[in-house]
């Protein structure tokens, strides 16, 4: 075990050598190149943090825009809804109005056609008022004839004439 101890002391020794030869041939390249490697590493860092600051006011402007839209948007869905509401309000009383006009109508037409049976009663009652008083007219003259008839003795030349008489009088008063 001792060897190897001190087997790898030695390696840890030529390692050391080996390392100070290569900070003498190569330390000044070696001290550029990591100079030039921290001077990318900051330039990328700034490059990267100008990238995140466009990229948070690129998403700021769009957050911004989308909310403006959005306002746009529900202010025109709410006016759409006030006009929807409004017409609606209006087909309403429209439809109210008509109702109304028709019910209107109805009860004129109603009122129109009891007045118009009532006045087709009252000329049919005149009419058969009428009628009856010339059938009584005629009656009365006919029982006067036959009374007359029966009381008299007339020849037949006279009843003839007695009955066109009655037949005209019958005409006439149709």
């Amino acid at each position: 075990m001792t060897t190897k101890v001190t087997s790898a002391k030695a390696s840890n020794d030529a390692l050391g050598d080996l390392e100070q030869l290569r900070m003498i041939v190569f330390g000044a390249a070696k001290q550029e190149l990591d100079e030039k490697i921290d001077a990318l590493n900051q330039r990328l860092s700034d490059e990267m943090q100008q990238i995140q600051t466009q990229i948070s006011l690129q998403f700021s402007d769009m957050q911004k825009n989308i909310a403006e839209n959005q306002q746009i948007l529900l202010s025109k869905l709410n006016d759409t809804d006030n006009t929807q509401d409004t017409n609606q309000q209006k087909l309403i009383e429209i439809t109210e109005r008509l109702n109304s006009q028709i019910e209107m109508a109805e009860n004129a037409g109603r009122d129109e056609a009891k007045n118009l049976h009532a006045r087709m009663d009252n000329e049919v009652n005149a009419l058969q008022a009428d009628l009856a008083d010339a059938v009584e007219r005629l009656m009365t003259k006919l029982d006067a004839v036959s009374k007359d008839l029966t009381s008299s003795k007339t020849d037949r030349k006279t009843l003839a004439q007695l009955l066109a008489n009655v037949a005209t009088n019958l005409d006439a008063d149709e």
